[in-house]
């Protein structure tokens, strides 16, 4: 679907994920994890929307060093290569 740059919907909805993003940026500027110190099911959680999104919307991450810095630490994990690999050995996770 084709919306125009100007719909309102999508203004707003672009807004909500700037912001969105933002915050993670800060926490992530905070903590190398989103729970803190220690990786959790909220970095998994996290990982799977951060890197599967953009394969449907496309987001630059270059505005954000910390988004980045936490996805190459998970990709880093040896545990999520190889839950990579198994669930589909074609796709190449987007951590960059």
């Amino acid at each position: 679907m084709n919306l125009p740059a100007d719909n309102p919907v999508l203004v707003a909805l672009q807004g909500r994920l700037a912001r969105i993003f933002a915050l993670v940026e800060a926490r992530l500027g905070d903590a190398p994890w989103f729970a803190g110190s220690e990786f959790t099911a909220a970095d998994i959680m996290s990982v799977v929307s951060l890197t599967t999104m953009r394969l449907f919307q496309p987001v630059d991450l270059a505005p954000f060093p910390n988004i980045r810095a936490c996805l190459q630490r998970v990709g880093e994990r040896p545990a999520y290569r190889r839950a990579m690999a198994h669930a589909d050995p074609d796709l190449t996770p987007m951590l960059d």
